[in-house]
């Protein structure tokens, strides 16, 4: 049923005890991040962002640049929510210097969109422009749906709104 939580914690929960026992780190990493999207759906921002960092921990502990975007990804959009654009610039500059380093299309993408929009709404624009820019460029070579999500932002800032 949909909004049924608890039931998909259980399971999360069952998946991430097995991940552990047979040693399956990335999947451990995985659970954890799915741990947290249970979490943050039902409004429980504190332990989802428990379990990103516990998730983001074991990814940098076994090297998977790949899965550490959409993790610090989640913890900036946790930040943003919590209205701490500190931490939200801190998570989204590491993701989307991973993404650059490893040319991970979706993490420059969905990081350089949101990270690109807010610092245009901070007043860098020009260096927001630039992601907006760049991530639009990867979408649409990429072949991305929601590619008209960054053309209005660009499209708004271009008229001065």
């Amino acid at each position: 049923a949909r909004g049924d939580y608890e039931t998909a914690l259980s399971f999360l929960e069952q998946s991430l005890n097995i991940s552990r026992e047979i040693g399956d780190k990335a999947g451990e990493g995985t659970t954890l991040n799915n741990m947290a999207a249970t979490a943050h759906a039902r409004g429980d921002y504190e332990t989802a962002l428990s379990y990103l960092e516990q998730s983001l921990n074991i990814r940098r502990e076994i090297g998977d640049k790949s899965g550490s975007i959409p993790t610090l990804h989640n913890m900036a959009g946790i930040a943003l929510q919590n209205k701490d654009i500190e931490k939200f610039l801190e998570y989204e500059t590491a993701a989307y210097k991973i993404a650059i380093e490893i040319n991970e299309a979706m993490g420059i993408y969905n990081v350089g969109r949101d990270l690109g929009n807010v610092l245009c709404q901070l007043g860098k624009k020009d260096q927001g422009i630039e992601m907006l820019k760049r991530s639009l460029a990867i979408g649409k070579a990429a072949g991305f749906q929601d590619v008209g999500q960054i053309e209005k932002i660009l499209q708004g800032l271009e008229s001065g709104s």
